[in-house]
């Protein structure tokens, strides 16, 4: 209660924050002699309650009107001849501690905690070096006696000489590895559901995917190419130095999926690193083959608190004109003309064709009572999206806090299609005494998906509006009925399944941390961290009766729930050391326990009496129930020790030892290393000479073996399942052979990289890799007798190599301007060395995978053009001579032409441009991605590239560019009524794209309104600002968007999406 009281007394007199720490102090001090030692003990009590109470005095920063008059009195009391002046950050906030000089002498002072400072004794104009970590240095002409302000800029160049690797914080300087900082400052307002779409062309190396548009889809990462064939190709996820669930979590399995890190808001981000090599990454082992993603998100920092506030409003729409079709009328006409076409080939006369194209039209193609239908008008619509954000942050010398809550409401351009979370943060950090510090980072995160069916269903509105629904196809009868009669696909009315049928998604969240350190004797430290992520996942999908999907069964419910549960406990000693001034030694080593599991649960009813009462209860036939559990655990034992020289020369090494119950027991342990080094050629003196304009130059290396466990919980096991019964009874059959030589698949990475700078304003990163991945687990022929054809085995082999490069210029930075450029170039190839020992290639539908090839190489019939004297397509035959070269023979008969190895879906170079410009109050930043030398294969051709074989269907746009006479160059065969070899039943060469882009991903342009504006409002800072996402596009091919592909083949679902937003930040 009294302390209560007393926070309403400061509020009340306006005492902020500092001045409170102040006073504070002062009565520390002045206890008497006999009360010290129970002051010490309560003081850390009473830091604590401070803190928590912090939001009290929000608003109460204010100075009174008697402290700004003493201020005011202390400074006319200087001398005139001293040099005084205040320095603030670029938020107007004072820097406190900043180093100010003389510039070519020693003397100078350090700014208080209001930002002030003060030089006595100066006779003349003199220049000032004003500095402080993480800032610009800046020269300022200073006057004695005149009070100057200097608003200091953030290095961001320097702010990311820190790699963060999750077992120990390094200055790049001194890192061998192979790392990317993605700097979140300058993506900040990018909308983006998963912080996965901010490292697209910001990290060289790292290549995004999705099999869906839709808000909160599934996202997959690959860093530096394919490892794995049937394990995972993703990388280990690491948040806060804590490994997490990530990837799919979606209860329904649907085909956009929803992926467990949009529980996350990136306002709480901090900073982003992708570990690509196995410097670091064998610190993590067996679950860090395919590189690491490490999120470090924000904590409080010592001083008075800040409130942050933030909100965003914008929409959603295609980014690209998407597959577009032809028009009513244009497709009237090409149908008529196709079923003319078709009867004169049949030697119909022109009278009997006209009379029978005259006809039918009218069944493939009438004019509707409405006038012809755009579809897209009917499904699709601009998704709009909002987030509201707030945040806590500050602290002492002992106590550190930061807490936020974020609201984000993102909707689909469909109907039933958007996402909403709801998202807390609180991470707190206290140091109990001078040898313990104890902290806590907990999240809460509520997300609800509504999702629609994607893939050739008529539910999915993309594929309906390209495909099944006509313009001939009225939404609604005359009457104003719903249309259950339409031309292709009959009383299936996509738009009256929209209405109705419901698909969602709900997951909760919790995931929590909290650590102890303890510092036995100076830098010998022990750290424990226990965490436990849990989740559960929620999936209903319901089928009205009013629909085609449930009318027959009276509704029918489909419900499951995932729960999972991951529980982290790492320990970790480290050390490290100084001696003899020059001999730097950083030594760690730590247990690990990792135990996860997995509960699913489902159902399905039907016969519903209220459709409007659909709870899985209230279905009053039971369909089928099922339900499993699974759990894993991995025990890990592992040290790490670094060297360096004067900082010059460094060496590194790093052991792990893991154990898995996904192994056998004679095969369950894993050893994993890695060693690194490095020299920093500019500390020689023979390069002294150089120190004019090469600013850093350092080589470094690593090489290491990390492995990848078995996807599958029980592989190496023999396992039965039960079966639909025996002679009415249950049965058991043997549904796994037994492989308890099943092991991990080994990853051996090099790494040899070079870091140089020109001037201190043109820093360059060039690296070269090699990754070759053995004992793949492959699909091993054999013995049928057996009751199988195949089963899971370490024998494969496959090898990427690469280059990348990382170009950043500070191209300008004065007081009111400065810009910076960043330019990532990776070229990655991926070649397949063995595949199960026995055959040099497997085919994989319209892929192969083959020794000396691309692991995603097309296998397909080559198309060799049309036929320019009667529209008919043409195609090689392709049998090998007795060299074994294709025989270029021309056939129009498909099916005697032969499939052969065609181009690969992996791109030749991608990469990313950005810039980053400030100009007094004004910021734009932009970023350019792009993508070169890969080809994509379009799925949809086999239900779109009729060629009037489905004249039910609509017509893609190209076929506008068809044959039509004798003589025609085109691509595109005559389009008639029942062609001979209709294209869409064969998978050739002309389905191959493309995927050439150059994408403008993100574009920020921001206003910062100047401090003594919004001071007057109570506000520290305020920005508003207009962005913009994937808002333009030049493709090579522009038919599909070229990142609408998935593991190198179109998809079916929505493509990636255009998003505008406006919004503002204020701090108070």
């Amino acid at each position: 209660m009294y302390f209560c009281i007393f926070v309403l007394f400061l509020r009340k007199t306006y005492i902020n924050l500092h001045d409170f720490m102040l006073l504070y102090q002062t009565i520390g001090k002045k206890m008497c002699k006999k009360s010290c030692k129970w002051w010490r003990h309560k003081k850390d009590i009473f830091f604590v309650a401070t803190a928590l109470a912090l939001p009290a005095f929000i608003g109460g920063g204010q100075v009174c009107a008697a402290e700004k008059q003493e201020a005011s009195d202390v400074r006319s009391s200087q001398q005139v001849n001293d040099l005084v002046g205040i320095v603030l950050d670029e938020n107007g906030e004072p820097v406190i501690g900043a180093s100010v000089l003389l510039k070519g002498t020693g003397t100078g002072a350090v700014t208080d905690i209001d930002g002030r400072f003060s030089v006595q004794q100066i006779d003349s104009k003199t220049t000032l070096l004003i500095s402080f970590v993480g800032y610009l240095t800046q020269e300022v002409e200073a006057v004695p006696g005149k009070e100057i302000q200097v608003r200091l800029q953030p290095d961001v160049l320097s702010l990311e000489e820190v790699v963060v690797t999750g077992y120990g914080t390094f200055k790049k300087s001194a890192y061998a590895g192979s790392a990317s900082t993605v700097n979140t400052m300058e993506l900040k307002d990018i909308p983006a559901t998963n912080f996965s779409d901010l490292l697209q062309g910001a990290a060289p190396g790292v290549q995004m995917s999705s099999g869906s548009g839709q808000p909160g889809s599934a996202v997959s990462l690959n860093i530096r190419g394919m490892g794995s064939f049937n394990a995972s190709n993703s990388p280990l996820y690491v948040i806060d130095g804590v490994p997490v669930i990530s990837g799919n979590v979606s209860a329904l399995d649907t085909d956009a999926g929803l992926d467990v890190m949009s529980t996350i808001s990136n306002s709480d981000i901090e900073s982003i690193t992708v570990i690509k090599d196995a410097a670091a990454a064998s610190m993590y082992g067996s679950r860090a083959a395919n590189g690491v993603v490490l999120i470090t998100t924000k904590r409080g920092k010592e001083g008075k608190p800040v409130v942050s506030l933030k909100a965003d409003w914008g929409f959603s729409d295609y980014a690209m004109e998407y597959r577009p079709i032809m028009s009513g009328e244009e497709r009237r006409e090409y149908i008529y003309n196709a079923l003319k076409a078709g009867q004169l080939r049949d030697g119909a006369t022109e009278a009997e064709a006209t009379a029978y194209a005259d006809e039918e039209v009218e069944t493939y193609a009438p004019v509707p009572w409405c006038g012809f239908v755009d579809w897209d008008d009917v499904l699709f619509k601009k998704g709009n999206h909002q987030t509201y954000e707030a945040s806590i942050s500050g602290g002492t010398d002992r106590f550190k806090y930061y807490t936020s809550v974020s609201y984000l409401d993102q909707e689909g351009i469909t109907l039933n299609s958007g996402l909403e979370r709801l998202s807390a943060r609180l991470n707190a950090d206290f140091k109990a005494s001078d040898k313990l510090t104890i902290g806590a980072n907990l999240l809460f995160s509520h997300v609800s998906q509504d999702v629609y069916g994607e893939g050739t269903s008529y539910t999915s509105p993309f594929y309906s509006s390209r495909s099944c629904v006509s313009p001939s196809d009225p939404v609604y009868n005359e009457d104003g009925t719903w249309n259950r009669d339409l031309i292709r696909i009959g009383d299936r009315n996509p738009l009256l399944s929209m209405m109705y049928d419901t698909k969602n998604e709900y997951i909760t969240r919790h995931f929590n941390t909290i650590y102890a350190e303890y510092e036995f004797i100076p830098n010998l430290k022990f750290k424990t961290t226990v965490s436990y992520d849990y989740s559960t996942t929620k999936g209903k999908s319901w089928y009205d009766p009013h629909t085609s999907n449930g009318e027959d069964e009276n509704g029918i419910m489909y419900a499951n729930i995932y729960e999972r549960g991951k529980l982290v406990w790492a320990n970790q000693l480290s050390y490290n050391t100084t001696i003899a001034e020059n001999h730097h030694l950083d030594a760690l080593i730590g247990y690990e326990m990792d135990d996860e599991y997995r509960d699913y649960v489902s159902g399905e009813t039907n016969n519903f009496a209220n459709p409007n009462k659909h709870a899985l209860s209230n279905g009053s036939t039971v369909v089928s129930t099922s339900g499993s559990d699974t759990r894993t655990r991995l025990v890990s034992y592992l040290g790490r020790v670094n060297y360096d020289y004067k900082n010059k020369y460094f060496v590194g090494g790093s052991v792990r030892i893991d154990g898995s119950s996904r192994l056998a027991s004679s095969n369950r342990w894993g050893t994993f290393w890695s060693v690194s080094g490095a020299w920093r050629i500019i500390e020689e003196d023979f390069m002294k000479p150089t120190s004019s304009w090469l600013s850093d130059l350092k080589l470094r290396a690593s090489y290491g073996v990390n492995g990848t466990l078995p996807t599958d919980y029980y592989g190496y096991m023999g396992l039965t399942g039960l079966s639909a019964g025996y002679m009415g009874n249950p049965a058991y059959s043997l549904s796994q052979i037994a492989n308890e030589d099943l092991s991990w698949e080994t990853n051996y990475n090099f790494n040899i990289g070079v870091d140089f700078s020109f001037w201190n304003r043109l820093d360059v990163t060039l690296e070269y890799y090699t990754r070759t991945t053995k004992n793949l687990l492959m699909d091993y022929p054999i013995s049928m007798t057996t009751g199988f054809d195949s089963y899971l085995y370490n024998i494969g082999e496959v090898k990427n190599k690469g280059v990348e490069l990382d170009i950043t210029s500070r191209n300008f930075t004065t007081e009111d301007f400065s810009w910076t450029t960043t330019f990532t170039l990776a070229h990655n190839k991926n070649k397949i060395v063995t595949l199960d020992g026995m055959q040099t290639e497997i085919v994989s539908g319209s892929q192969i995978r083959k020794v000396g090839s691309s692991y995603r190489t097309f296998y397909l019939i080559e198309f060799a053009g049309i036929n320019p004297d009667n529209g008919a397509p043409l195609f090689y035959t392709n049998e090998k001579d007795e060299n074994g070269n294709y025989i270029k023979e021309v056939t129009e008969n498909a099916d005697i032409a032969n499939r052969i190895p065609y181009k690969h879906a992996e791109p030749v170079v991608t990469g990313g441009l950005s810039n980053s410009l400030r100009y007094k109050w004004f910021d734009l930043n932009f970023m350019f991605t792009y993508q070169f030398g890969g080809y994509s294969y379009d799925t949809w051709a086999q239900k779109t590239e009729h060629g009037g074989d489905d004249l039910e269907a609509n017509i893609p746009i190209y076929y506008k560019d068809s044959w039509k006479k004798p003589g025609d160059v085109t691509q595109y065969e005559l389009f008639i009524e029942d062609p001979d070899y209709p294209m869409y039943d064969y998978a050739t060469t002309r389905r191959v794209h493309s995927t050439d882009f150059i994408r403008l991903k993100n574009l920020t342009f921001g206003v910062t309104l100047p401090k003594s504006w919004t001071r007057k409002l109570g506000i520290d800072y305020l920005r508003v600002y207009a962005s913009a996402n994937n808002l333009w596009t030049w493709a090579k091919y522009d038919y599909y968007d070229p990142e609408a592909v998935s593991a190198g083949t179109a998809i079916w679902g929505t493509p990636p999406l255009k998003t505008v937003t406006f919004g503002l930040n204020l701090n108070f």
